[in-house]
């Protein structure tokens, strides 16, 4: 059985995203996820301290990645340069822009 998603969550505009970040240990993992969860639109928030892994799943027609890297630097950590991480970051970007502007656009048929 699948987990209800959070009441402010458009599940149309779910997306899920990983990842990797610098200079995490215990405690700024527990603020950043305490952090993240109080976001409106976020749906889902999980930090893997062994492998610095950050997942989250949010609304992208309301919140977006940039929201996230904001409070993780906040709080003494970073988003790993790796060029895998960046260019995840990159793409992570271009479709929650995308999100946005396809929630606002009104659907149309021909038929």
């Amino acid at each position: 059985m699948a987990k209800p998603h959070r009441a402010i969550v458009n599940e149309c505009c779910l997306v899920i995203r990983h990842l990797k970040l610098d200079n995490l240990d215990h405690e700024k993992a527990e603020a950043i996820g305490q952090a993240i969860d109080q976001i409106t639109g976020i749906d889902m928030v999980s930090l893997n301290d062994d492998r610095s892994i950050l997942n989250v799943a949010y609304d992208a027609g309301k919140v977006n990645i940039e929201d996230i890297e904001a409070v993780v630097r906040e709080h003494g950590a970073d988003i790993a340069q790796g060029w895998w991480t960046r260019f995840k970051e990159s793409w992570y970007r271009f479709s929650d822009s995308n999100v946005r502007e396809n929630k606002e656009r009104t659907p149309w048929s021909c038929h």
